[in-house]
């Protein structure tokens, strides 16, 4: 039996939730954890002039072992976490994020290639793995939000 502050006992679906939350807490916590590392990281030991968000990564330079050790880190905050997050949620909110990861990845799929079409017209700079990046992050959101909103 687990009580809460008002000496009540809580029911099984009260206390699975709150246990869900703590999860869900603790898996933000780690997420935030690894993105500010990384973020650090490399902002802090950038021996180079480069920029993310500029676009000029290919002046980005980093000492070896902490470019392995943020690609272990990346490998962790954008594949471990998010399969392992897929486990702890329940159905509901896994068929809305199975949504929103298959809308980021069919607007990748068409993105580059439409992309492609208008920097050959002439409408459109080169594509980048920047802007790939950020079509399929922008994308993922808004297919979450759809089918959360519609679902």
């Amino acid at each position: 039996m687990i009580w809460n502050s008002k000496d009540e006992v809580l029911g099984p679906g009260e206390t699975r939730t709150r246990q869900r939350q703590r999860r869900q807490i603790f898996y933000i916590g780690v997420a935030a954890l690894f993105g500010g590392v990384i973020g650090f990281s490399t902002g802090f030991f950038d021996e180079g002039t480069g920029s993310l968000f500029s676009g000029d990564w290919e002046n980005i330079k980093l000492p070896p072992a902490l470019a392995l050790g943020l690609v272990v880190l990346l490998l962790g905050g954008f594949l471990v976490l998010p399969l392992w997050g897929f486990r702890m949620i329940d159905d509901y909110k896994r068929e809305h994020n199975f949504i929103g990861f298959t809308g980021g990845c069919v607007s990748v799929l068409a993105g580059y290639p439409i992309w492609a079409v208008l920097y050959a017209g002439g409408f459109a700079p080169p594509p980048h793995a920047f802007g790939i990046f950020g079509i399929a992050y922008v994308s993922m959101i808004l297919a979450f939000l759809y089918a959360r909103w519609r679902l």
